[in-house]
């Protein structure tokens, strides 16, 4: 108590600021969890080339006329692109994807995967 004292912090000060403290951790019990997603979507420049059902699993390779491809596979409820002729490899770095809005993007080849719920819903344009 000497040292609340010293620097003139009432226990009551020390009291709201450890209230204060947990109080703004407290918000995160309140956010939603990431469900996994039931579905991913593959677009290229825009439009949708394939859907993929996460619950089954394969191997597909998306094939451009210019020579570019980006293999795909789906395991375990999760979508990775594991192989891809691009020089930067970012998407196939990213490894595996599974939570509802996560995406995988190949800039070089216009290329985006995103993990979608399978719900229907009408407030949100999936295809925007």
């Amino acid at each position: 108590m000497k040292f609340l004292r010293d620097i003139r912090i009432k226990p009551f000060d020390f009291v709201v600021v450890v209230v204060l403290f947990l109080a703004s951790f407290s918000v995160l019990a309140f956010l939603p969890s990431q469900k996994a997603g039931a579905m991913a979507q593959l677009r290229v420049h825009g439009k949708v080339v394939r859907d993929f059902d996460l619950n089954k699993n394969q191997i597909w390779t998306y094939r451009a006329k210019d020579g570019d491809y980006n293999k795909i596979e789906v395991r375990n409820g999760k979508i990775a692109v594991i192989k891809a002729n691009c020089r930067d490899q970012i998407d196939v770095k990213q490894g595996f994807i599974s939570k509802v809005g996560q995406t995988i993007v190949c800039l070089p080849h216009s290329l985006v995967i995103q993990v979608m719920s399978g719900h229907k819903n009408n407030e949100v344009d999936y295809n925007a």
